[in-house]
């Protein structure tokens, strides 16, 4: 059993790689990307068509291209620690409040993982289209925007139950 001390250092460890890590992929990263404030990287994300996406790394140039491939590792650091650090942080939330984990705790818990498996899926394919944007399939950079999209939806609902009260259930001692 994981005691509550075991929990909290748990949580600080990951609270402050994925603080580390979001600081290093939006501020630093995502800019020397785009060449500006990063968020043409988010708006690939979120572009659907082909064309689209053709359109935002054309203006990346060169440098930009092959920045994101050099550096999409840090994008995977950044999924792997937000989803240990969301996870742990609503486990810790219950074994404060001494609640018995229940299937729906469970399910919550493992948001977050799921939540990080698209982003790796995302960036995945967004590497093989930089690689060769002109033969991509129309079909999988689709799928790659809805499983973005996925991802950007589960972080907020992740949340809201990080925040909401759980309905006490006590351990049974």
């Amino acid at each position: 059993m994981i005691t509550l001390q075991q929990s909290k250092k748990a949580l600080f460890i990951f609270g402050f790689l994925t603080s580390i890590m979001f600081v290093i992929v939006m501020f630093i990263v995502n800019p020397m990307i785009d060449g500006k404030t990063g968020i043409e990287v988010i708006k690939l994300q979120l572009s659907f068509r082909t064309n689209t996406g053709k359109l935002i790394i054309e203006k990346w140039n060169d440098i930009g291209r092959q920045n994101f491939i050099k550096y999409i590792y840090t994008d995977y650091i950044y999924a792997f620690s937000y989803a240990f650090f969301l996870a742990t942080l609503y486990l810790y939330k219950i074994r404060k409040n001494n609640i018995t984990i229940t299937k729906k705790q469970v399910i919550i818990i493992t948001l977050p993982f799921i939540a990080g498996i698209f982003d790796i899926i995302e960036n995945t394919i967004e590497i093989l289209f930089i690689q060769n944007p002109n033969n991509f399939s129309e079909l999988l950079f689709g799928f790659h925007t809805i499983v973005a999209i996925l991802k950007w939806l589960g972080l907020p609902i992740i949340l809201y139950f990080i925040i909401k009260p759980i309905k006490k259930m006590k351990l049974n001692n």
